[in-house]
């Protein structure tokens, strides 16, 4: 084998390893942005479930002040906490570009 050829192979194997690398590196970016997207999208769940129901109450509030459909606001006020709970449960994670490497990326 020549030195040529030797030198060819180092070079190629080299280019090969760091495209591995970055590719690497943004796939793990891309899965950690994706998991971030979702837990945005079930927050935003929860909080429309949370809204959808409070609202109802309020509704339920106004329309029928006597003391009749009691059980109704109830249920809905237990739906309502419920609701709440589950949306304290949401968390959101924090993505850190400049622990990425990624800087520019919120700039």
């Amino acid at each position: 084998m020549s030195s040529r050829q030797f030198h060819g192979s180092m070079l190629q194997e080299a280019y090969t390893s760091r495209m591995n690398d970055r590719t690497n590196h943004y796939r793990r970016i891309l899965n950690m942005y994706m998991r971030f997207h979702e837990a945005v999208d079930a927050k935003y769940n929860a909080e429309v479930e949370v809204y959808r129901i409070a609202g109802k109450l309020e509704l339920f509030e106004e329309l029928f002040n006597d003391g009749v459909m009691n059980h109704v606001k109830d249920k809905l006020e237990k739906e309502l906490a419920l609701a709440h709970a589950r949306l304290a449960d949401v968390k959101v994670p924090n993505l850190d570009w400049e622990k990425l490497g990624e800087p520019q990326i919120w700039r």
